[in-house]
């Protein structure tokens, strides 16, 4: 399923499980609970990745809650994804293709 579909809203509150690299392929993924069923998990994945920036310096204080996220769509065609979290970080990556996959 395109993340875009379903809109960037529903991950608001979830929760930041992690952030993983295979350096190898390239792919990237972030592991979230969803807010409205604490047992749903979800998985961001990006392809063809060539940023990932993760800092954790927790500006506003100390959180695993998702406050935003963005997509935006680069040169090429390539997007960037921002993860706002509620300590002021931002998780940024850059790659081919975005996508978003609920455990049901």
């Amino acid at each position: 399923m395109q993340i875009a579909k379903i809109g960037w809203a529903r991950l608001h509150d979830a929760t930041l499980v992690s952030v993983t690299m295979e350096w190898a392929s390239g792919e990237a993924h972030i592991r979230v609970r969803l807010s409205e069923e604490a047992a749903r998990c979800a998985e961001i994945r990006v392809t063809g990745s060539t940023l990932l920036r993760c800092p954790r310096e927790q500006p506003w204080g100390p959180s695993v809650s998702l406050n935003e996220v963005r997509l935006v769509s680069l040169h090429d065609a390539r997007q960037r994804l921002e993860i706002e979290i509620q300590s002021g970080d931002v998780i940024e990556l850059e790659g081919d293709a975005v996508e978003l996959n609920i455990d049901v």
